[in-house]
């Protein structure tokens, strides 16, 4: 079942057993759960025939490594002025801080690199890792920008008198936070199990704010993100045992900041027992066995496990019906024969909507063997037809960052 670093297929095959909802929810796993509960059970599971790894093997989106690159640059340099007591990157004592560091340039490329490092155990992901670090190297320039651009507005207190009290020290210690800057500080609330990282929380004596640093485009999704955070915070009996409320939300984005209309302390409380709701809600959706499916055109195309989900495969209003203009796609095929030493006659097969049992030529870039009578879900592969002739195959061919799996 191990998936090598080409394109020889692995087995599209669902887990053994289904995992359980979160221990403590967080902002991420409830927007999965509520998108679809089978998603998020078979990202969850254990694959111990596939890899040692957490869930299933993520693939490398070269997308997503630049926003997390992105992020990590942001923490990285945030973390470093807080130290320094710097109140902002105009600061003098900042060109210091980002001299220790080598710049905006080697932050940035340093965090590609850790980013991109976290896939080189990945089975799914290894052969996507060349082509990824050579695309972000010709993006440095633009990762730099959107780093400045998030940082240029960042405003921070003055390091207070006595540093160990301050956001020099680390606010993974569980204990009351006083006056200072604290980035990425994890706000628990035990009594409705939900848990989040905010990645700036900045105390004054007046006032208290949340910064949540985002590396994408405005979404008003955000703002319900940053208002969990808020109740976190008045929650954490450990780190805010006095219950101060956030009295500023802050989205900074790399086009400028959008602040959130603070909770009122009565809002919090009925917040609070929407969270309580929507974590009950979640759970039960995950105890299904199997966990239910909720296929949209928008949320399928992105599923990283969509090759393990039959609901998907059996839809019949999928967007990848073959058309005359070549497109990316998905297609499950059956195989017939071996047409050529780099091709297959196949004939298609539910995926394609209303051509099933269309013929269909598989073209492959290395020598496989793909056993005729078997059934195969390529992902992401070019898709195309003859529009001027009916009768000529479906041409699905397999790219460099396409997938394919045999049907268990």
């Amino acid at each position: 079942m191990a998936a090598p670093a080409t394109h020889r297929p692995s087995v599209a095959k669902v887990p053994t057993s289904w995992p359980p909802p979160p221990e403590n929810m967080t902002v991420t796993a409830y927007e999965e759960i509520n998108t679809c509960p089978r998603q998020w059970a078979l990202s969850k599971a254990d694959y111990p025939d596939l890899w040692q790894g957490q869930g299933y093997p993520p693939k490398l989106q070269v997308h997503a490594v630049k926003g997390s690159a992105v992020h990590l640059a942001v923490e990285t340099i945030t973390k470093k002025l807080v130290l320094a007591g710097c109140p902002s990157v105009q600061d003098p004592r900042a060109t210091s801080v980002l001299k220790e560091l080598g710049g905006y340039t080697k932050v940035v490329t340093d965090c590609v690199q850790r980013v991109i490092k976290r896939f080189a155990d990945n089975p799914r992901s290894t052969r996507l890792i060349d082509s990824a670090e050579r695309t972000l190297r010709g993006q440095t320039p633009d990762l730099r920008m959107r780093v400045q651009s998030i940082l240029a507005r960042l405003r921070l207190p003055p390091l207070p008198e006595v540093p160990e009290r301050s956001g020099a020290a680390s606010a993974k210690v569980r204990r009351p936070l006083a006056i200072g800057a604290y980035p990425e500080v994890e706000l628990r609330a035990p009594r409705i199990r939900w848990k989040g990282k905010a990645d700036l929380l900045v105390i004054t004596d007046e006032s208290c704010e949340i910064t949540d640093f985002k590396t994408g485009a405005p979404d008003e999704a955000h703002g319900f993100q940053v208002e969990i955070y808020a109740l976190l915070w008045s929650l954490d009996d450990e780190l805010n045992p006095t219950h101060r409320t956030a009295s500023r939300l802050v989205l900074a984005y790399s086009t400028g900041d959008v602040e959130v209309r603070p909770l009122s302390k009565d809002q919090l409380r009925v917040f609070e027992k929407d969270l309580l709701e929507r974590r009950e809600s979640a759970d039960s959706a995950l105890a299904m066995r199997p966990p239910e499916a909720r296929p949209t055109l928008e949320s399928c195309r992105y599923c990283g496990v969509r090759h393990l989900c039959d609901v998907y495969w059996a839809q019949d209003n999928r967007s990848d019906r073959p058309s005359s203009e070549p497109s990316f796609s998905d297609a499950q095929l059956r195989i017939l024969r071996r047409h050529g030493p780099m091709s297959f006659d196949a004939v298609l097969e539910p995926s394609a909507g209303s051509v099933i049992g269309k013929s269909a030529l598989l073209r492959v870039q290395e020598s496989l063997e793909l056993e005729p009578g078997r059934r195969f879900r390529v992902l992401d592969a070019g898709i195309a037809v003859d529009s001027d002739d009916a009768a000529q195959p479906v041409i699905v061919t397999l790219t460099t960052f396409s997938e394919i799996y045999a049907v268990a």
